[in-house]
């Protein structure tokens, strides 16, 4: 309660901050001065997702932004933390759900709803996503459809998760950390300059603990880590107002696999979260490497910036799975599962963006991706004597153009309009294979799928509008109404089968519709938030499971999504910082009858997975300086989430994942000017493992309490 009690309170001292500031048409020198100063004066973040520089509290949209030293001290290791510190962001089956969006089909035909860039390049599967995250800038969380600057899949919002580039300066930095699970951590960077147009920067990370998971037959425990990531830069100053960034990176993920804990002990949340058996004498494995280049040319043309974007990523994913935590009856398709896959992708974009003080600033775009992925599943029912196999070949193509202006209608007032073009093709071509394990028979069928097709578009108009004024020289309004989509596809199959399932699902669409106020306050110790949304969602994309067997992903025709978010921080003197958030969301399907078996079943009215009414989170930082010139600093960290549900395809059972607080701690010294630190930390003090993915009656769960010691240095 304490939480909602100083979010309140939060709200009313930025209202009446408000009353007591000059309202509308301020001088808009002013006003831009005060933006360029903004970030300076109070360590406020600069964001770039709107494709140009915008200290945090001037960005028009609903954004929230985080630190790269923070996310060390928060210990986020990987994309898949960030939903312990960013609000209405959780980790779903396939990516990342932002405000109850979220996209269930994690083969290779299906999509992310939410677009996961990594320097600007986007990372199209989300095995790719939750690698190991090391030496970064910043974490820009763009809530909402993002339809004209990002494009298709990018129906929930944006995460941009930007690296530290080289600069001219010498410069290094590592630490080390050891904690419960024989949890070791380690981190490294050294930035140097080559010549005086050259600069090199490399950094790298290596995590492993034991497995949080015991098996109870002599297996190896799951839910270990064991990864590690390397990433080089260059950055070329080649003369006439040009630059160019070039990186190259790898990472690796080694481990014994996820565990799958049968539903009832899952929800239960008893001491023993130990899985009962896997399959005798078979060893489950998870085995994932990836790499990629970057490349990003800038050239100052005076009236305008250009940008030259590509990135070139591939990778491959081996691992095998038990299925058989659950009891063994043969009605429960208890499973031996090994998952075969390439992947590689290219994207190019170029962009223009205007520069200068005049009243219209614009940016244009030309985009290409494309992607290739092959995989041969096994998928061994061991209780119901059959197999599946395949051999699939999957690629995807998507072309667009884009534009969007803002233009200053008069002093402290301003109108945006972008529109967006956006033709997306795909196809698989292959083979399944039924097996009946005891009479050692197989029954091969073809797949054959193409989007666009049967109809539907493969091609779509995203737009945006949206207008927003200075109140005051450090505070704004405004309002939007934006669409976004993701793009359509197919079953599994071919269009010529005979199904009461359709073979093609058209693309979900999202109009959003967006209000918002923000700035800074109290001489800008306080920075606040607020925003209101509702969405008008169609098509949504659902997967299911067929009574006949086999996932297929069908279109429920409307579902709602609205709610209210205010997040921010407040410095309190010099040696306090109190960081804030408070979320409520209300996001319900439309008219759904989930199961061909009893179509009197309908979720109307019922609640979008993963959609909790209330999240929140205050955490307070206190500094206490020391005569020496170091300090003693000390943080907590409280999160607090309403229950939320997860549904059962095959059953339209929907299970509850309970209310639940986290607790995360740290306290530590820091020499003068941070020369080195040393520090205690404690993540998940309530050990709360919370509902992962589900998957044939089983679930996956985070992490439990953890807690170690780390200690850096930097030169």
């Amino acid at each position: 309660m304490k939480a909602f009690h100083f979010t309140s309170s939060a709200i009313a001292l930025g209202f009446a901050a408000l009353n007591a500031w000059p309202a509308l048409a301020q001088d808009s020198t002013a006003a831009s001065q005060a933006a360029a100063d903004a970030a300076p004066d109070t360590g406020e973040i600069v964001v770039t997702a709107l494709r140009r520089d915008q200290a945090l509290s001037k960005a028009p949209v609903a954004i929230a932004a985080v630190g790269g030293e923070k996310l060390m001290s928060e210990g986020v290791t990987s994309a898949k933390d960030l939903q312990n510190v960013i609000p209405n962001v959780q980790l779903g089956p396939a990516g990342f759900a932002i405000r109850g969006v979220a996209s269930s089909d994690f083969s290779e035909k299906g999509d992310p709803s939410t677009a996961y860039n990594l320097d600007g390049v986007n990372i199209a599967r989300p095995t790719e996503q939750t690698l190991t995250m090391f030496d970064v800038s910043r974490v820009e969380v763009l809530r909402g459809p993002q339809g004209t600057l990002y494009g298709r899949n990018a129906t929930a919002g944006v995460i941009n998760v930007i690296t530290n580039r080289p600069t001219q300066k010498f410069e290094g930095s590592g630490s080390i950390e050891y904690g419960n699970y024989d949890t070791v951590r380690l981190n490294g960077m050294v930035n140097a300059p080559i010549t005086d147009s050259i600069a090199f920067r490399l950094a790298g990370a290596y995590n492993n603990h034991d497995g949080f998971t015991e098996t109870h037959d002599g297996h190896g425990k799951l839910d270990d880590q064991n990864d590690f990531g390397l990433r080089a830069g260059l950055l070329f100053d080649i003369g006439s107002a040009t630059t160019l960034f070039v990186s190259g990176d790898y990472e690796q993920s080694h481990t014994n696999g996820q565990a799958r804990i049968a539903v009832e002990r899952a929800v239960a949340q008893d001491d023993d979260h130990s899985l009962r058996y896997q399959n005798p004498g078979v060893d489950t494995y998870s085995r994932f490497n990836s790499g990629g280049v970057t490349a990003e040319l800038n050239s100052d043309l005076g009236f305008a910036k250009l940008t030259y974007l590509f990135g070139w990523r591939k990778s491959t994913w081996r691992e095998r799975a038990s299925r058989n935590d659950i009891p063994a009856d043969a009605s429960v398709p208890n499973g031996d599962f090994i998952s075969y896959q390439n992947h590689q992708q290219d994207s190019h974009e170029l962009r223009l963006a205007s520069q200068g003080a005049g009243p219209l600033s614009w940016v244009v775009g030309a985009y290409y991706f494309h992607e290739k992925t092959y995989t041969a599943p096994i998928l061994d029912f061991v209780n119901q004597g059959f197999t599946l196999s395949y051999d699939l070949n999957a690629s995807a193509k998507s072309y667009a153009g884009f534009g969007q202006a803002t233009y200053e209608v008069t002093p402290g007032i301003r109108v945006t309009g972008g529109l967006r073009y956006t033709k997306d093709s795909k196809d698989r071509t292959g083979t399944q294979y039924f097996t009946l394990n005891a009479l050692d028979l197989t029954f091969p069928s073809n797949y054959d799928g193409h989007y666009p097709g049967g109809g539907i578009s493969g091609s779509r108009w995203t737009w945006k509008g949206s207008v927003e004024g200075d109140i005051s020289a450090s505070i704004l309004a405004y309002a939007s109404v934006t669409s976004g989509y993701k793009a359509g596809g197919f079953n599994d199959g071919s269009p010529a089968d005979v199904s009461s399932v359709p073979f093609y699902y058209k693309p979900e669409s999202i109009i959003s519709y967006e209000a918002g106020i923000k700035g800074t306050a109290l001489d800008r110790a306080l920075y606040f938030s607020l925003t209101g949304f509702y969405y008008d969602y169609q098509d949504l994309q659902l997967g299911l499971v067929k009574t006949t067997g086999g996932a297929v992903t069908l279109n429920v025709p409307k579902a709602k999504v609205k709610g209210i978010e205010l997040e921010g921080h407040y410095r309190v003197g010099s040696g306090t910082k109190i960081d804030y958030s408070l979320a409520y969301l209300d996001a319900t399907y439309g008219d759904f009858h989930p199961l061909e078996s009893d179509p009197t079943i309908n979720f109307k009215g019922t609640p979008l997975d993963r959609s909790p009414k209330w999240t929140g989170r205050v955490g307070v930082t206190q500094d206490f300086p020391l005569a020496n010139g170091g300090r003693i600093s000390g943080s907590a960290a409280l999160k607090f989430s309403s229950s939320y549900l997860v549904t059962d395809n095959n059953t339209a059972n929907q299970i509850k994942q309970g209310s639940y607080t986290r607790t995360d701690l740290q306290l530590g010294y820091f020499a003068p000017e941070d020369r080195w630190y040393v520090q205690a930390y404690a993540k998940n003090v309530e050990n709360k493992r919370l509902l992962g993915v589900y998957e044939l009656q089983s679930f996956t769960l985070s992490d439990p309490r953890q807690y170690g010691v780390r200690a850096g240095f930097k030169f």
